[in-house]
């Protein structure tokens, strides 16, 4: 898998004879074994355990397999074919690890980490992360971790969100404790399948969720009859957010080391110190989180509980305690209002372009996507022709524009200021062209809360909870839903 991503990178960057004479070799060798012995007798991820049908490792294979053969497509071999006709074999097997309750590791260790690692990492349209199979198991394998980690009951009654996993309930090796690297994988879980569910909103709109389709979604995280995809997002993104906020309570006095485990006891850290594991997989969860949305959390946001029962909303502060340092604020990028400004050739040509820009939704990569009056500020990734680029249209499905910024930034208000219009035939740079967070707006939360204790949750008790922001009904205010309803 690292090496066909590899492999891809280099011809990306024009170095495809390296692709093919050094790259290519090594894949082709590596996976001789894997086609000749993947039903064969070996170590489960832990080397602990012997058996011949290990959940992770065979996810593994499938996709390893798939993107080899994608790669030797590319660099014109010819066992792209064969790589995947192996691939299917494994997956027509790898289906009766679903024992209609949980997806389960192997025979001789049912109950496994492993598989929500193996869920994450290398799903391709097989037990995804958004899945129902991917939701009965992180339900099952967080009521046993829950119970099994004194830490976990202590932060639960301290109201603090969140859930630290291990590898498998009783484990004894340095004492059996939560890992780093897998709440970090849970984490990221939640997030991947809260990008697959909001890429599913593309193209079929605020769905309300299905009592039997996603009953193990809505069960995991409390959603009730009515709830919609957007919900089910939401409630996805905030239950990543809460399971990273309880690891970091515990790992943050540490100034940025990470290591193997937390002691289920104590909440400090054990075991193998610098673990290169624990900061990949913790640092691939951010990566993940990126663009999503609600806001990550801070000192004065909300996140979601993660336990057995699913998320609550509870007040938490996932930030060390301040330093000394300056006080001016870093200048805010990814803001919901941004100005375009230009004094120069695209303000002369196209003054309608210049002015501020409200947020109204988030595209496939994670990015913003704004609107002014009929004018869309977006992203475009056009593929075919290898282009990529923030743009003025008049359609939020245009893939060229006649003003681009080839500054590939995730915030177009952290872009450079390196706009181009084309005049002419040609392109023209505007030096003076530039997106800011405009701070003559105010900002609009992303979601917001309604309690009461009064009249109005004695009498209309469905309208308290928890609302996100809806972009498709919000018009020059912001409209925020819950099931039915709409403020």
């Amino acid at each position: 898998m690292a090496m066909a991503k590899w492999g891809q990178i280099l011809i990306d960057s024009g170095h495809e004879s390296d692709a093919k004479t050094t790259i290519w070799p090594l894949i082709k060798f590596d996976l001789e074994w894997v086609t000749e012995n993947w039903d064969s007798t070996g170590c489960d991820l832990w080397e602990e355990v012997r058996s011949d049908d290990f959940f992770f490792n065979r996810m593994a294979f499938i996709y390893c397999l798939n993107a080899a053969a994608d790669f030797a497509d590319q660099i014109g071999e010819s066992l792209g074919a064969s790589y995947r006709s192996v691939a299917d074999d494994v997956r027509a097997v790898i289906t009766k690890h679903w024992n209609g309750n949980y997806l389960y590791e192997s025979e001789n260790r049912p109950d496994d980490g492993a598989t929500i690692h193996a869920i994450t990492t290398f799903s391709l349209d097989l037990y995804t992360p958004d899945s129902e199979e991917a939701a009965a198991t992180i339900r099952y394998l967080v009521k046993a971790f829950c119970n099994e980690y004194p830490i976990n009951q202590e932060d639960n009654d301290a109201g603090d969100p969140g859930i630290l996993i291990g590898r498998y309930p009783n484990d004894s090796y340095a004492g059996g404790n939560p890992w780093q690297l897998l709440t970090a994988i849970l984490a990221e879980c939640f997030y991947a399948g809260a990008t697959i569910t909001r890429k599913k909103m593309e193209t079929r709109g605020n769905y309300q969720l299905s009592s039997t389709e996603n009953a193990q979604w809505m069960a995991l995280l409390n959603l009730d009859a009515g709830a919609t995809a957007s919900d089910l997002a939401a409630a996805q993104v905030s239950a990543g957010d809460a399971v990273l906020t309880r690891m970091h309570n515990h790992i943050k006095a540490d100034g940025g080391k990470v290591d193997e485990q937390i002691d289920k006891y104590t909440g400090k850290q054990a075991s193998a110190e610098n673990l290169t594991w624990s900061y990949a997989n913790i640092l691939h969860a951010l990566h993940t989180r990126k663009g999503l949305s609600p806001d990550p959390p801070g000192p004065t946001t909300t996140t979601a509980k993660t336990t057995e029962g699913g998320p609550t909303n509870n007040p938490t502060d996932p930030t060390a305690n301040p330093t000394d340092g300056p006080t001016d604020a870093p200048p805010q990028t990814c803001c919901s209002s941004v100005m375009f400004e230009s004094t120069g050739a695209i303000g002369t040509s196209n003054p309608e372009l210049v002015g501020s820009y409200r947020r109204i939704g988030t595209d496939a990569t994670g990015r913003s996507v704004y609107k002014k009056d009929d004018v869309y500020l977006h992203y475009v990734n056009d593929v075919a022709y290898k282009f990529e680029a923030w743009v003025f249209s008049s359609s939020a499905d245009d893939l060229m524009g006649d003003v681009v910024n080839e500054d590939t930034n995730k915030c177009v208000d952290a872009t450079a200021p390196t706009w181009e219009i084309l005049t002419d035939n040609s392109w023209q740079a505007d030096s003076t062209a530039k997106v800011s967070c405009d701070g003559n707006t105010d900002t609009c939360c992303s979601g917001l809360s309604i309690t009461s204790t009064g009249g109005i949750a004695s009498t209309y008790p469905d309208l308290l909870g928890t609302y996100q922001q809806d972009f498709a009904a919000s018009g020059d205010h912001p409209a925020y839903t819950k099931g039915g309803n709409t403020i």
